[in-house]
């Protein structure tokens, strides 16, 4: 029994026992996209579509910023402009990004985390699935990620990683916040940041112009109700069980499925008001964490946890992978614990389990159920997912507030309450 038990011990705390872990599951996700979700690839099409039609960099793709065209271009010359070659191609690569923030999660991770941090990226991506190959979130998730994990060891590259993020999707820019500070590293975050971003949009302005640089703002702005969005949750449920056809839901001309009937302008304009709350709101709590005197990378992940959700849950375009955003800054929550400290079901490990539940909800609505719940009324149980999930989605975003608060407290944290957590002190 001392035999095998040793013997167990070794495979559980080796990198290749997780590595086979990562290619099983990823399987798994190959399998259940092509039994039940082969249309998820509509968006990657999209893209090929874009960038082939477009005659100048200032029309392609305005909906997102010109470096996401410029990376979208690079595929399509690699793989001559083939569709099928395209799709594979993009997946492929969202796949290897995959598999370099496993990696990373298990090199930087403190050692006694190690284990429960990977775990907790593979699982993540599991629930999200297929999703997470054919959208390009899965860069902004690892770039936060990887911001979060080297906030201590990289800080000029961990800014310049987030700066990255924000090139692809702007408003992760707001994660560079915890990152910064008066100290030598905060210094360091910011100059990283400030020489990527301005570099990239210094870039994007010569190619474009500034119309093409705004786009991605103007085009929000003028887009409608998402289905997926929380203020349009209490509108489908109210279709959903209403005999009445007063609600519509249709695609839009933003490729996205929004809903119109009573109550929709209602929505928009407490969408348009939370927006700015919210991004009020983040912008608090970041400058409180780039101010408190706790620098520890799960300080830094729990801050972006809180920002993101915020951001997900004011946003009246709602998509279901925005949620992939949660799994790098996850991971590094999970990993981003001291050694001292023993693992237990302690709030990281809840906050793990709470996203994993999102992830998969998440996965029921998109794609498993996606056709009932924007098809006719009567679906109600369909749609049950969706409410469900948008509740939790914003329960959990009020308790990372509350917690993101509390960890960047200036007085002296209690090693009990906040996991250890290291105060740096500037040099």
């Amino acid at each position: 029994m001392t035999w095998l038990r040793r013997e167990a011990k070794l495979i559980a705390g080796s990198g290749w026992t997780y590595a086979a872990l990562w290619a099983i599951s990823r399987a798994l996700i190959a399998y259940v996209w092509s039994t039940y979700a082969g249309y998820v690839v509509g968006d990657v099409k999209y893209y090929l579509s874009q960038i082939t039609d477009a005659t100048s960099w200032s029309s392609t793709l305005v909906e997102y910023p010109t470096p996401v065209a410029w990376a979208l271009q690079v595929l399509r010359l690699v793989t001559g402009g083939n569709e099928g070659a395209f799709v594979w191609v993009f997946a492929t690569s969202m796949l290897a990004l995959d598999a370099a923030m496993a990696r990373m999660t298990w090199r930087l991770s403190s050692p006694r985390w190690r284990v429960p941090a990977v775990l907790t990226w593979i699982v993540f991506v599991v629930f999200m699935g297929p999703i997470a190959y054919f959208r390009f979130d899965m860069a902004p998730a690892v770039l936060a990620g990887a911001g979060a994990f080297l906030v201590r060891r990289r800080p000029a590259l961990a800014g310049a990683l987030i700066a990255c993020g924000g090139a692809l999707k702007l408003w992760p820019a707001l994660l560079v916040l915890p990152l910064l500070g008066t100290g030598r590293r905060g210094s360091r975050a910011a100059i990283g940041f400030g020489i990527t971003g301005g570099i990239l949009a210094l870039a994007s302005l010569v190619v474009g112009g500034w119309q093409r640089l705004l786009s991605p703002l103007t085009w929000q702005s003028t887009r409608g109700l998402q289905v997926e969005s929380l203020p349009a949750t209490p509108l489908m449920w109210l279709r959903s069980v209403s005999r009445n056809r007063e609600w519509i839901v249709g695609l839009s001309r933003y490729n996205a499925y929004e809903i119109s009937g009573p109550g929709v302008q209602l929505a928009l304009q407490i969408a348009s008001v939370a927006t700015l709350l919210g991004f009020l709101l983040a912008i608090i709590l970041g400058v409180r964490a780039a101010w408190s005197l706790h620098r520890s990378p799960r300080t830094v992940a729990v801050v972006m946890v809180a920002i993101i959700l915020i951001m997900i849950d004011v946003n009246k375009t709602l998509s279901p992978q925005y949620l992939l955003w949660l799994g790098g800054p996850l991971a590094a929550l999970i990993g981003g614990g001291e050694d001292d400290s023993k693992p237990s079901l302690s709030w990281p490990a809840i906050w793990a389990l709470i996203c994993f539940v999102l992830a998969f909800l998440t996965q029921v609505v998109y794609p498993m159920r996606y056709s009932e719940i924007v098809n006719g009324n009567g679906a109600h149980d369909a749609v049950a997912f969706l409410v469900v999930r948008n509740i939790l989605l914003l329960i959990f975003t009020v308790i990372a507030f509350w917690q993101a608060w509390r960890l960047t407290s200036l007085r002296t944290p209690k090693p009990a309450e906040l996991g250890s957590l290291e105060v740096e002190v500037s040099p």
